[in-house]
């Protein structure tokens, strides 16, 4: 939590892996982690990157052969990695592992839960399959078609709805026709994508529309990783326990995934993710996505509706703040009639910049926030109300201690104060409440018996000294 604080400001990275459990997805992302590490580390001692060599050996996420699944849910690597991009700009890079969304202990919908919580806040989904892309993975991925014909169609379009789509065919056999890689890969995919009169309705539209909703979609073919790796308990993380093919095929894939020159940022309704913001995503997909049933497009839109609305009045609440600050700067108490003159002025502004978000999803979304707001605002005013209380008690205070030198009580009245203090005595024990001065724990009658010494002994004084003359 601390080193998340810390960079709450930087632009954020979110790579996923997803697929089918117990094809390796763990066992991926450790790749990842060693490039990314090796990768930081290249970068802060200005020296050439080196990573999967000979002597590496790969630990992070847990990982084991078998046929238990062995990730639950999400899971985020514990720390971000800091990444120089090729403009400069520093990434933190989160890894994200996923629970198998074939998994025979979870529920169909579960799985589909998890499977589109990772594919909406990833900057870059890796679909993990093997041997082939078969038709069940493609038909996964119709949840988000539909998600992205809504997403399209609304009043404000915002681009694309989904960034970067990344099928990894693990263990392909089929090197004859297609070379491993990503040049392979690309011819793999089309082939994968094309469209004829047999397929059922439902898959002939996923395969149209893919491209239409994510920015890029690519596709690497990799070779077995070797033997030793599908040996229970035999392979311990050891580089060079991989097969060679293996090894290079992912020197190649990786850099390009998260090199520099590739890194972009998680964009969610046109705006890019920090961390802080991040936060508080996770936490909006992942209330829409709480229930019995598969999540619906419909609550995906309403959770972007719901982001945009909340920046909005977040937004507005401190614009409104501000306003009041510079309206109510200074130490002299404002008048009741002038403190709601700036709250209504500021309160208004608020308001039109509320109203200026973008409208998309469910009305009701945009209402429900608006009512926060004005409550927000309202409770806003009644803090600047208790500020401004205390400066009418202060600015009295401050009168009855100014510079003087009167014995009375140590209190001193300094002679340009003494005619407003003098009104203010009057004033208060005529019972009424004037000029934003109230009265405090002494005695009126001390008071204007302080004030008429005061007045007095310099007439007294010259009398005095007079007589003395004479």
């Amino acid at each position: 939590m601390m080193i998340i604080l810390s960079i709450e400001h930087s632009s954020v990275v979110v790579i996923s892996v997803a697929g089918a459990f117990r094809k390796g997805k763990s066992f991926l992302l450790n790749f990842f982690l060693e490039y990314l590490y090796n990768l930081h580390k290249s970068q802060q001692s200005d020296s050439s990157l080196e990573w999967l060599t000979d002597d590496c050996q790969l630990h992070g996420f847990h990982w084991r052969a078998g046929v238990k699944r062995d990730t639950v849910g999400i899971w985020l690597w514990g720390e971000p990695i800091m990444i120089e991009s090729v403009t400069g700009e520093m990434f933190a890079v989160l890894l994200m592992d996923t629970q198998g969304t074939f998994d025979n202990n979870s529920t169909y919908q579960q799985c589909m839960t998890v499977f589109a919580l990772s594919t909406i806040v990833s900057s870059v989904q890796i679909y993990n399959v093997v041997d082939n892309i078969q038709e069940d993975a493609l038909q996964h991925l119709s949840l988000f078609v539909e998600y992205g014909r809504m997403a399209m169609e609304q009043p404000h379009n915002f681009g694309k709805p989904f960034q970067q789509l990344v099928f990894c065919v693990r263990d392909f056999k089929n090197q004859e026709e297609y070379e491993f890689g990503e040049n392979g890969g690309t011819d793999f995919l089309e082939n994968v994508l094309q469209t004829n009169p047999e397929q059922p309705e439902e898959i002939k539209v996923v395969r149209e529309l893919l491209r239409e909703y994510f920015e890029d979609i690519q596709c690497y073919l990799l070779p077995h990783p070797g033997y030793k790796v599908a040996e229970r308990q035999s392979f311990r993380g050891h580089v060079k326990d991989l097969r060679p093919l293996f090894r290079e095929e992912l020197k190649k894939m990786v850099p390009n995934l998260l090199g520099p020159h590739n890194l972009k940022p998680k964009i969610v309704n046109g705006k890019t993710v920090t961390c802080r913001k991040m936060m508080q995503y996770f936490k909006e997909y992942a209330a829409s996505f709480d229930g019995e049933t598969l999540p619906q497009p419909q609550s995906i839109l309403n959770a972007n509706a719901k982001l945009i609305c909340i920046e909005a009045a977040h937004e507005a609440k401190v614009n409104y703040c501000r306003g009041m600050d510079r309206s109510t700067y200074g130490t002299r108490m404002m008048s009741e009639k002038k403190l709601l003159e700036a709250h209504i002025k500021h309160g208004i502004t608020a308001l039109n910049i509320y109203d200026k978000c973008p409208k998309i999803g469910s009305n009701e979304v945009r209402r429900l926030l608006l009512e926060k707001l004005q409550e927000d605002i309202n409770a806003e005013l009644e803090r600047y109300k208790r500020l401004n209380e205390a400066k009418r008690v202060t600015g009295c205070a401050s009168a009855m201690l100014a510079c003087g030198d009167s014995v009375f009580l140590g209190i001193g009245l300094g002679s340009a104060a003494s005619g407003a203090i003098a009104g203010a005595v009057l004033t208060l024990q005529a019972g009424v409440v004037s000029l934003g001065i109230v009265a405090i724990p002494i005695s009126l009658t001390t008071l204007f018996f302080i004030w008429a010494y005061v007045w007095t002994k310099p007439c007294f004084e010259r009398i005095t000294n007079k007589n003395k003359t004479r």
